[in-house]
């Protein structure tokens, strides 16, 4: 099927010229597409990746897209499910957004997906440090961002620190090593190229044969009129907006401060405005989204409908902001139509007014190209050069890479916090859950609301509120942290379901049902399976995908190997003390219809007595390793996880030496011996020979797969058991 059809197939109508060119990008070189708004960037990047899947040419199994505001990220991902389900092919759309994490992706790194989220969730979670993400699903979640993947940077000027973090994340990947492709396409109206010094770039940018096709130019050069509004107050900015609103038509405010845009909505109530921010409950933004859908009337926003929010307004109004940004603002206004008028006022406050969360001196060069600006069409905004600002950057050393790849409470100190590599320090937040009690798991993110991590402070300061924090599997009292998933009891306040986080003791949220995030760790299973059983049915699950282990050109010795780590990789639950928390009678059991109290465990981690039983067969430290990392708690140390634990060299991780494991039986394949858990060497040494050899994106992938072979394995028991089989 030649692209042009298979575009129009996706979406309805014919591909741009530069969407054509940009189809045979190879991927060996950085893609930078330099296109102005409302020229097809979103499909443009998307539909080349699923045309190579279409026609089975070799390509990355995830295409990565990420932007910078969550509410982008809602467009883009309902756009790319309808394109996807339009173009035939089995593939899933994840979203990852503070208040929406779709979860799925890290659990079969082998299937192809398209992730979209904002930068902060997607670079955090590449960087192995994934907000609203427990320590021991961080890796799994690492493994899926780092390799085999194609990373699409959208609305590059709007990210901040974020541009500069993934151009030098890509440069760890080309020399560190990944498995398979690891390719990078950096997109924007407006571009600054200065982070790729150095790097081989393919540039895709509109021509003559773009600027000649009709309904694009009509576009780029479609009048939109610009006008300065001299104010004194949100008074006067309020007056204005009723002044020149029509009915039946729609108006867009941007300010830049949620309070500014709370109190323009209050003073023209008259007009039943939509007020739209950030700071909302995953499940009430989701309402609020639907109500764009077609909106007619007045909408106040702040900088969340920059990027790419499909508005097409037929009056602008906008504060002072960046050049970039003011850019982005004037692509909500005339996007689609060109034959209706349109009008741009920018305000030009009399009186002293803060430009925050921006830097007053870039809203001053804004000015002073306004005050030349008569017509703010996309190709007079084209001509004119970006302004020379120092761009935001934190170097990411491979140290500091190695580091975060680390996970024990010792070794995850790195040069800057990981808040500092993948957003703007204005824009960190927490996701705070109101309820009457705790939840028992993780709650899901659509049940958080973002707030600014200093407001939440002040505001538990305040009103002598006691946050508690989501930690090592448990809510923990503690300072709240950028990235932080925070509870709060129901009767603290500071939250309404009309205007969002208030930080007002009296404004209380009403009670919502809460969903948790998936439970990894020992659910009641469908009935008694048999240990032997569950290791044969993971090393299956493992052969299952050694062509595309075999196509990422895996050696077939260490795919051997890997299969044999499936195999053992829960040796260690024939332990008499995992085997008295199953409550098993008799016959060795890997899972069981009821668990007793982990408690009784004392910290036991099987996954660490199967990697010294696998030690003790003569296995090398990366199967050791593998093995004992397959659920993301025991990797980089041996060391007690409970800062308040003494260390007990007789008694690693809950696993006492000196006790022994029984034989197992694996019906058809071995007989695991009866061993004595001993243990002698550097685990911390062996771990950073490991590190060294393999790098850390490649060694975090391995222990993904075999974490996943282990979960499809008893995916594959529980369908059975569905299905009235239990053998």
């Amino acid at each position: 099927m030649p692209y042009r059809e298979f575009f129009k197939q996706c979406t309805g109508f014919s591909p741009y010229p530069w969407q054509v060119h940009f189809s045979a990008w190879s991927g060996q070189s950085i893609a930078v597409v330099a296109a102005p708004t409302g020229a097809g960037k979103e499909f443009g990047a998307v539909i080349p990746w699923l045309y190579l899947h279409k026609m089975s040419i070799p390509t990355t199994a995830r295409l990565v897209y990420v932007l910078p505001t969550r509410s982008l990220v809602e467009q883009v991902y309902e756009n790319t499910r309808q394109v996807v389900a339009a173009s035939g092919l089995p593939i899933k759309v994840y979203c990852l957004k503070g208040g929406f994490i779709e979860h799925g992706f890290e659990q079969d790194l082998t299937q192809p997906a398209i992730l979209i989220g904002t930068q902060d969730q997607l670079l955090s979670r590449a960087l192995n440090r994934g907000f609203g993400v427990s320590w021991g699903q961080r890796p799994l979640h690492c493994a899926a961002l780092t390799n085999d993947c194609r990373w699409v940077l959208d609305e590059i000027q709007l990210t901040g620190v974020a541009y500069s973090t993934l151009v030098q994340l890509y440069k760890h990947w080309q020399e560190l090593g990944t498995f398979g492709r690891t390719q990078l396409c950096l997109m924007s109206a407006t571009f600054d190229d200065r982070p790729l010094q150095g790097l081989e770039v393919e540039r895709f940018e509109l021509d003559t044969e773009d600027l000649a096709h009709a309904e694009l130019a009509a576009k780029v050069t479609r009048p939109k009129p610009v006008f300065r509004a001299a104010v004194e107050d949100v008074v006067d900015v309020a007056a204005l907006v009723e002044a020149h609103h029509l009915p039946g038509s729609l108006s867009l405010v941007v300010v830049n401060t949620v309070e500014r845009a709370r109190e323009i909505g209050r003073l023209i109530s008259n007009l039943a405005p939509l007020v739209i921010h950030s700071r909302f409950l995953g499940i009430d933004r989701e309402k609020l989204q639907q109500k764009l859908k077609g909106y007619q009337g007045v909408i106040v926003a702040t900088q969340v409908v920059e990027a790419g929010v499909d508005l097409d307004a037929d009056l602008l109004i906008t504060e002072l902001c960046p050049w970039s940004s003011f850019v982005q603002r004037c692509g909500r206004c005339g996007r689609k139509r060109t034959e209706n008028t349109v009008q741009i006022h920018w305000l030009d406050y009399q009186q002293e007014w803060k430009p925050r969360p921006y830097d007053a001196t870039e809203c001053e060069a804004t000015r002073d190209r306004l005050v030349q600006l008569p017509d703010a069409s996309l190709y007079n905004l084209a001509q004119i050069p970006l302004p020379k600002l120092d761009l935001p950057s934190y170097q990411l050393t491979k140290r500091d890479v190695e580091t975060f790849f680390c996970t024990h409470y010792k070794n995850r100190d790195t040069t800057y916090t990981i808040s500092q590599y993948v957003r703007d320090p204005t824009a960190f937040t927490v996701a705070v859950v109101w309820s009457i009690e705790r939840p028992k798991c993780l709650p899901h993110q659509k049940f958080t609301c973002p707030v600014p991590t200093q407001e939440l402070k002040d505001f538990c300061k305040s009103y002598s509120v006691i946050p508690r924090v989501w930690g090592e599997d448990t809510w923990e009292k503690k300072e709240p942290e950028d990235g932080d998933v925070v509870w709060l009891p129901l009767a603290a306040g500071g939250y309404s379901s009309e205007r969002g986080w208030t930080a007002n003791p009296d404004d209380k949220c009403q009670a919502y049902s809460l969903e948790v995030e998936p439970e990894y760790n020992d659910p009641p299973f469908p009935y008694a399976l048999s240990l032997g059983i569950h290791l044969q049915d993971t090393e299956a699950a493992l052969r299952e995908v050694i062509p595309y282990l075999q196509m990422l050109k895996i050696p077939e010795r260490l795919i051997e190997e890997l299969c044999r780590c499936a195999r053992w990789h829960d040796w260690g639950k024939a332990h008499q003390v995992w085997q008295a928390y199953a409550q098993a009678q008799g016959e060795l059991l890997a899972k069981s219809t009821n668990y007793s109290s982990p408690v009784q465990m004392k910290g036991y981690r099987h996954e660490l007595a199967s990697a010294i039983a696998a030690a003790s067969q003569g296995a090398s430290f990366l199967s050791q390793y593998l093995i004992a990392a397959h659920h993301g708690k025991v990797r980089d140390s041996l060391m007690p996880t409970n800062p308040n634990e003494r260390f007990n060299a007789k008694v690693l991780r809950g696993v006492e030496l000196g006790t022994h494991l029984p034989k197992v039986e694996i019906s058809g394949v071995e007989t695991l011996p009866a061993v004595e858990l001993s243990f002698s060497g550097s685990w911390k040494q062996q771990f950073r020979n490991l590190l060294r050899e393999y790098g850390p994106f490649r060694l975090i992938y391995l222990e993904a797969i075999i974490r996943n072979a282990d979960v499809k394995a008893s995916q594959y028991r529980e369908e059975q058991a569905k299905n009235g089989n239990s053998n």
